[in-house]
Protein backbone atom coordinates (compact mmCIF):
# COMPACT_ATOMS: atom_id res chain seq x y z
CA UNK A 1 0.00 0.00 0.00
CA UNK A 2 1.16 3.53 -1.31
CA UNK A 3 1.52 6.05 1.38
CA UNK A 4 -0.74 8.85 1.45
CA UNK A 5 1.72 11.89 0.38
CA UNK A 6 1.35 14.13 3.30
CA UNK A 7 3.62 16.68 1.85
CA UNK A 8 4.48 17.58 -2.32
CA UNK A 9 7.55 18.41 -3.43
CA UNK A 10 5.98 21.87 -5.03
CA UNK A 11 3.56 22.63 -2.22
CA UNK A 12 4.78 24.24 1.92
CA UNK A 13 3.16 26.35 4.41
CA UNK A 14 4.93 29.32 5.66
CA UNK A 15 4.08 32.75 6.99
CA UNK A 16 4.11 35.34 4.34
CA UNK A 17 4.30 39.28 4.78
CA UNK A 18 1.31 40.61 3.72
CA UNK A 19 2.46 43.48 1.81
CA UNK A 20 4.23 40.56 -0.46
CA UNK A 21 0.48 39.04 -1.78
CA UNK A 22 -1.07 40.52 -4.57
CA UNK A 23 -3.42 39.74 -6.89
CA UNK A 24 -2.97 37.77 -10.44
CA UNK A 25 -4.70 40.34 -12.64
CA UNK A 26 -6.67 43.40 -12.28
CA UNK A 27 -10.38 41.23 -13.02
CA UNK A 28 -9.74 39.63 -9.65
CA UNK A 29 -8.64 42.88 -8.05
CA UNK A 30 -11.94 45.20 -9.21
CA UNK A 31 -14.29 41.95 -8.56
CA UNK A 32 -13.42 42.26 -4.77
CA UNK A 33 -14.50 46.01 -4.86
CA UNK A 34 -17.54 45.34 -2.17
CA UNK A 35 -18.09 46.35 1.55
CA UNK A 36 -16.50 44.21 4.20
CA UNK A 37 -17.97 40.86 5.06
CA UNK A 38 -18.32 42.38 9.46
CA UNK A 39 -19.34 38.44 10.38
CA UNK A 40 -15.89 37.29 8.85
CA UNK A 41 -13.99 40.40 10.27
CA UNK A 42 -15.76 39.58 13.43
CA UNK A 43 -14.59 36.03 13.11
CA UNK A 44 -10.99 37.11 12.43
CA UNK A 45 -11.07 39.37 15.29
CA UNK A 46 -11.83 36.62 17.52
CA UNK A 47 -10.33 33.74 16.50
CA UNK A 48 -7.66 34.97 14.06
CA UNK A 49 -6.48 33.32 10.69
CA UNK A 50 -7.97 29.71 10.84
CA UNK A 51 -7.24 29.02 7.07
CA UNK A 52 -4.09 29.31 5.35
CA UNK A 53 -4.38 31.80 1.86
CA UNK A 54 -3.40 29.91 -1.45
CA UNK A 55 -0.73 31.69 -3.09
CA UNK A 56 1.72 30.98 -5.66
CA UNK A 57 5.16 32.18 -5.47
CA UNK A 58 6.59 34.32 -7.92
CA UNK A 59 10.09 34.76 -9.39
CA UNK A 60 10.22 38.57 -7.81
CA UNK A 61 9.69 37.91 -4.78
CA UNK A 62 5.90 38.57 -4.55
CA UNK A 63 2.94 35.55 -4.22
CA UNK A 64 -0.18 35.37 -6.49
CA UNK A 65 -3.75 35.14 -4.39
CA UNK A 66 -5.34 32.15 -6.16
CA UNK A 67 -8.15 31.96 -3.48
CA UNK A 68 -10.17 32.97 -0.34
CA UNK A 69 -10.14 36.65 -1.49
CA UNK A 70 -12.91 38.16 0.65
CA UNK A 71 -10.54 36.72 3.35
CA UNK A 72 -7.48 38.20 1.72
CA UNK A 73 -9.33 41.73 1.83
CA UNK A 74 -10.42 40.94 5.84
CA UNK A 75 -7.51 40.71 6.69
CA UNK A 76 -5.71 43.64 5.25
CA UNK A 77 -8.35 45.14 6.30
CA UNK A 78 -7.51 44.48 10.50
CA UNK A 79 -3.55 45.36 9.23
CA UNK A 80 -2.15 41.66 9.87
CA UNK A 81 0.98 42.05 9.09
CA UNK A 82 2.30 38.27 8.07
CA UNK A 83 -0.42 35.10 7.58
CA UNK A 84 0.11 31.94 6.57
CA UNK A 85 0.33 30.39 3.40
CA UNK A 86 -0.22 27.37 1.42
CA UNK A 87 2.39 28.42 -0.60
CA UNK A 88 2.43 27.04 -4.99
CA UNK A 89 5.93 26.48 -6.30
CA UNK A 90 6.55 28.94 -9.34
CA UNK A 91 6.46 25.80 -11.49
CA UNK A 92 3.56 23.85 -10.22
CA UNK A 93 1.76 22.15 -13.27
CA UNK A 94 -1.07 24.64 -14.43
CA UNK A 95 -3.65 21.97 -14.16
CA UNK A 96 -2.68 21.68 -10.60
CA UNK A 97 -2.48 24.78 -9.90
CA UNK A 98 -5.64 25.36 -11.17
CA UNK A 99 -7.34 21.94 -9.24
CA UNK A 100 -6.15 23.04 -5.51
CA UNK A 101 -7.74 26.76 -6.66
CA UNK A 102 -11.25 24.64 -6.83
CA UNK A 103 -10.61 22.60 -4.32
CA UNK A 104 -9.88 25.64 -1.78
CA UNK A 105 -13.17 27.14 -2.89
CA UNK A 106 -14.54 26.56 -5.93
CA UNK A 107 -16.37 23.10 -5.27
CA UNK A 108 -19.44 23.89 -3.50
CA UNK A 109 -22.77 24.74 -4.58
CA UNK A 110 -22.24 28.57 -3.15
CA UNK A 111 -19.59 29.12 -5.17
CA UNK A 112 -19.03 32.05 -7.57
CA UNK A 113 -19.96 31.05 -10.96
CA UNK A 114 -17.59 34.31 -12.43
CA UNK A 115 -14.73 32.76 -10.25
CA UNK A 116 -15.27 29.50 -11.88
CA UNK A 117 -16.00 30.99 -15.26
CA UNK A 118 -12.55 33.12 -15.14
CA UNK A 119 -10.54 30.31 -14.12
CA UNK A 120 -11.84 28.28 -17.06
CA UNK A 121 -10.87 31.43 -19.19
CA UNK A 122 -7.79 31.32 -18.23
CA UNK A 123 -6.90 26.92 -17.81
CA UNK A 124 -8.13 27.13 -21.46
CA UNK A 125 -4.75 28.56 -22.50
CA UNK A 126 -2.91 26.44 -20.83
CA UNK A 127 -4.33 22.82 -20.38
CA UNK A 128 -5.88 20.66 -23.01
CA UNK A 129 -9.33 20.32 -23.32
CA UNK A 130 -9.54 17.14 -21.85
CA UNK A 131 -8.33 18.30 -18.66
CA UNK A 132 -10.84 21.65 -18.21
CA UNK A 133 -13.30 18.72 -18.16
CA UNK A 134 -11.43 16.96 -15.23
CA UNK A 135 -11.56 20.78 -13.78
CA UNK A 136 -15.49 21.07 -14.22
CA UNK A 137 -16.30 17.69 -12.17
CA UNK A 138 -14.02 18.94 -9.64
CA UNK A 139 -16.81 21.89 -9.68
CA UNK A 140 -18.90 18.92 -9.32
CA UNK A 141 -20.59 19.94 -12.56
CA UNK A 142 -20.83 17.03 -15.25
CA UNK A 143 -17.87 17.19 -17.90
CA UNK A 144 -19.95 18.57 -20.51
CA UNK A 145 -18.80 20.82 -23.52
CA UNK A 146 -21.91 23.25 -23.67
CA UNK A 147 -20.87 23.99 -19.38
CA UNK A 148 -17.32 25.22 -20.18
CA UNK A 149 -19.31 27.46 -23.04
CA UNK A 150 -22.16 28.31 -20.64
CA UNK A 151 -19.78 29.34 -17.47
CA UNK A 152 -17.93 31.52 -20.53
CA UNK A 153 -20.78 33.55 -21.38
CA UNK A 154 -20.80 35.11 -17.37
CA UNK A 155 -17.62 37.07 -18.21
CA UNK A 156 -19.49 38.36 -21.51
CA UNK A 157 -21.91 40.50 -19.15
CA UNK A 158 -22.38 43.62 -18.51
CA UNK A 159 -19.55 44.65 -15.49
CA UNK A 160 -22.77 45.39 -13.24
CA UNK A 161 -24.63 42.15 -13.89
CA UNK A 162 -21.07 39.95 -13.30
CA UNK A 163 -20.64 42.03 -10.27
CA UNK A 164 -24.17 41.20 -8.96
CA UNK A 165 -24.11 37.42 -10.06
CA UNK A 166 -20.56 37.29 -8.01
CA UNK A 167 -22.38 38.31 -4.76
CA UNK A 168 -25.12 36.35 -5.05
CA UNK A 169 -27.56 39.21 -5.90
CA UNK A 170 -28.19 37.76 -9.44
CA UNK A 171 -29.11 34.22 -10.54
CA UNK A 172 -27.29 31.96 -12.75
CA UNK A 173 -31.11 31.69 -14.86
CA UNK A 174 -31.40 35.52 -14.62
CA UNK A 175 -27.70 36.17 -15.52
CA UNK A 176 -28.13 33.28 -18.90
CA UNK A 177 -31.50 35.46 -19.58
CA UNK A 178 -29.16 39.05 -19.64
CA UNK A 179 -26.49 37.59 -21.69
CA UNK A 180 -29.58 38.32 -24.78
CA UNK A 181 -29.70 42.14 -23.79
CA UNK A 182 -27.69 45.10 -24.30
CA UNK A 183 -24.82 46.54 -21.48
CA UNK A 184 -27.56 49.38 -20.82
CA UNK A 185 -30.19 47.17 -20.38
CA UNK A 186 -28.32 44.60 -18.33
CA UNK A 187 -27.34 47.69 -16.43
CA UNK A 188 -31.04 49.12 -15.61
CA UNK A 189 -32.03 45.45 -14.68
CA UNK A 190 -29.66 44.94 -12.32
CA UNK A 191 -30.01 48.04 -10.63
CA UNK A 192 -34.06 46.86 -10.11
CA UNK A 193 -32.86 43.78 -8.73
CA UNK A 194 -30.44 45.38 -6.09
CA UNK A 195 -32.95 48.24 -4.79
CA UNK A 196 -36.12 46.20 -4.73
CA UNK A 197 -34.12 42.74 -3.40
CA UNK A 198 -35.29 40.61 -5.86
CA UNK A 199 -35.38 36.92 -5.47
CA UNK A 200 -34.09 34.08 -7.36
CA UNK A 201 -38.40 33.39 -8.81
CA UNK A 202 -39.28 36.78 -8.58
CA UNK A 203 -36.04 38.40 -10.52
CA UNK A 204 -36.89 35.94 -13.17
CA UNK A 205 -40.46 36.71 -13.70
CA UNK A 206 -39.58 40.74 -13.62
CA UNK A 207 -36.99 39.79 -16.79
CA UNK A 208 -39.46 36.96 -18.83
CA UNK A 209 -42.47 40.13 -18.69
CA UNK A 210 -39.82 42.60 -19.18
CA UNK A 211 -38.25 40.52 -22.58
CA UNK A 212 -41.75 39.76 -23.55
CA UNK A 213 -43.44 43.64 -23.60
CA UNK A 214 -40.17 44.61 -25.68
CA UNK A 215 -40.50 41.98 -27.69
CA UNK A 216 -44.16 41.93 -28.47
CA UNK A 217 -44.02 45.84 -28.30
CA UNK A 218 -40.80 46.94 -29.60
CA UNK A 219 -40.03 49.18 -27.06
CA UNK A 220 -36.85 49.30 -25.15
CA UNK A 221 -36.31 47.62 -22.14
CA UNK A 222 -35.47 50.95 -20.49
CA UNK A 223 -38.32 52.61 -22.12
CA UNK A 224 -40.59 50.02 -20.47
CA UNK A 225 -38.75 49.80 -17.11
CA UNK A 226 -38.73 53.87 -16.50
CA UNK A 227 -42.41 54.43 -17.63
CA UNK A 228 -42.78 52.91 -14.16
CA UNK A 229 -39.93 53.51 -12.28
CA UNK A 230 -37.84 56.45 -12.71
CA UNK A 231 -34.55 57.37 -10.84
CA UNK A 232 -36.45 59.84 -8.24
CA UNK A 233 -38.45 56.38 -6.78
CA UNK A 234 -35.27 54.40 -6.89
CA UNK A 235 -33.42 56.85 -4.53
CA UNK A 236 -35.44 56.49 -1.71
CA UNK A 237 -36.44 52.68 0.05
CA UNK A 238 -39.86 53.57 1.83
CA UNK A 239 -42.46 51.29 0.64
CA UNK A 240 -40.42 48.63 -1.22
CA UNK A 241 -42.64 45.67 -0.74
CA UNK A 242 -45.57 47.84 -2.12
CA UNK A 243 -43.98 49.76 -4.68
CA UNK A 244 -42.68 46.29 -5.44
CA UNK A 245 -46.12 44.92 -5.99
CA UNK A 246 -47.36 47.55 -7.65
CA UNK A 247 -44.27 47.10 -10.59
CA UNK A 248 -44.86 43.62 -10.71
CA UNK A 249 -48.79 43.97 -11.13
CA UNK A 250 -48.28 47.00 -13.98
CA UNK A 251 -45.49 44.42 -15.89
CA UNK A 252 -48.08 41.10 -15.51
CA UNK A 253 -50.97 43.82 -16.73
CA UNK A 254 -48.97 45.04 -19.64
CA UNK A 255 -48.21 41.68 -20.66
CA UNK A 256 -51.17 39.82 -20.45
CA UNK A 257 -53.79 41.95 -20.82
CA UNK A 258 -56.76 39.53 -21.93
CA UNK A 259 -56.00 37.85 -18.91
CA UNK A 260 -56.16 40.56 -16.61
CA UNK A 261 -59.02 41.76 -18.27
CA UNK A 262 -61.03 37.96 -17.68
CA UNK A 263 -59.59 38.46 -14.06
CA UNK A 264 -61.15 41.40 -13.16
CA UNK A 265 -64.26 40.54 -14.84
CA UNK A 266 -64.45 37.38 -13.00
CA UNK A 267 -63.84 38.84 -9.79
CA UNK A 268 -66.57 41.42 -10.53
CA UNK A 269 -69.28 38.54 -11.11
CA UNK A 270 -68.23 37.04 -7.82
CA UNK A 271 -68.71 39.72 -5.79
CA UNK A 272 -72.26 40.71 -7.58
CA UNK A 273 -73.38 36.85 -6.96
CA UNK A 274 -72.05 37.32 -3.22
CA UNK A 275 -71.61 33.59 -2.63
CA UNK A 276 -72.34 32.39 0.82
CA UNK A 277 -69.76 31.24 3.08
CA UNK A 278 -69.63 28.13 2.29
CA UNK A 279 -69.61 28.42 -1.31
CA UNK A 280 -66.37 29.00 -3.21
CA UNK A 281 -66.45 30.02 -6.82
CA UNK A 282 -62.93 29.56 -8.68
CA UNK A 283 -61.99 30.30 -12.69
CA UNK A 284 -59.88 28.27 -14.65
CA UNK A 285 -55.85 28.13 -13.72
CA UNK A 286 -54.06 31.55 -15.56
CA UNK A 287 -57.80 32.17 -16.78
CA UNK A 288 -56.91 30.06 -20.05
CA UNK A 289 -60.67 28.92 -20.68
CA UNK A 290 -64.17 29.98 -19.67
CA UNK A 291 -64.65 27.15 -17.19
CA UNK A 292 -65.67 27.99 -13.62
CA UNK A 293 -65.79 25.67 -10.61
CA UNK A 294 -68.11 26.28 -7.60
CA UNK A 295 -66.96 24.55 -4.44
CA UNK A 296 -69.51 23.63 -1.34
CA UNK A 297 -68.15 23.14 1.96
CA UNK A 298 -70.20 21.10 4.50
CA UNK A 299 -69.91 19.71 7.94
CA UNK A 300 -69.52 16.20 7.47
CA UNK A 301 -70.83 12.96 5.45
CA UNK A 302 -74.31 13.12 6.79
CA UNK A 303 -74.96 16.54 5.51
CA UNK A 304 -73.42 15.24 2.26
CA UNK A 305 -75.70 13.14 2.39
CA UNK A 306 -78.63 15.22 2.64
CA UNK A 307 -77.82 17.88 0.38
CA UNK A 308 -77.10 15.25 -2.51
CA UNK A 309 -80.17 14.57 -4.25
CA UNK A 310 -80.38 18.48 -4.16
CA UNK A 311 -77.23 18.79 -5.77
CA UNK A 312 -77.91 16.63 -8.34
CA UNK A 313 -80.47 18.81 -9.69
CA UNK A 314 -78.09 21.06 -10.10
CA UNK A 315 -75.68 19.63 -12.25
CA UNK A 316 -78.18 18.15 -14.28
Amino acid sequence: MTDFPLQQPDVFFQYVPLQSIVFPDDFLRDLQDAPLDPILLGMLQEFGQLHPLLVQQQVDGQYHLLASYPYFKALKALDAKKVICHILAPLTPPFRRYSLQILHELASPQASPILQAHLLRKAQHEVSTEEQLRLLVLMNYKPQHYKLKELGKYLQLDRSAIAALHRGILSQKTAKQLTCISPADQQRIVHLISTYQLGGSKQQKLVEMVMELTKRDKRPILAIINQWVTDDQETTMENLPQRLQMLMQHLHEQCYPARTSAEQHFHKLVRELQPPEKVTIRHSLSFEDEQVEVCLSLADTDALRQKWEAIKKIVE
